[in-house]
């Protein structure tokens, strides 16, 4: 913690509160924390279902590498087809 309070430019006490809720998530502190952490904001705060399977989020993982122009190509791909998407 730190390490990742260095990072920030803030005390252990500040990253503690965050963690514990005891202080408020703000914009500029998930702007800060998604530099520091090499993310994007968003997943910092999203919930990913439990429900999803391995294989879900092994998915998930995949998309979320590609590029912004991979990713509509690959939804435009699978939005279109009336059957089973081929594989390449």
């Amino acid at each position: 913690m730190r390490d990742l309070a260095a990072r920030l430019g803030a005390t252990n006490q500040q990253v503690s509160h965050l963690e514990l809720g005891k202080r408020q998530l703000t914009t500029d502190w998930l702007i800060r924390l998604s530099a520091v952490l090499d993310c994007h904001p968003w997943d910092i705060v999203a919930q990913v279902p439990d429900s999803l399977t391995d294989r879900e989020r092994q998915m998930l993982e995949r998309f979320r590498s590609l590029s912004d122009e991979q990713q509509e190509s690959l939804l435009a791909e699978t939005s279109s087809s009336k059957g089973p998407v081929s594989v390449r």
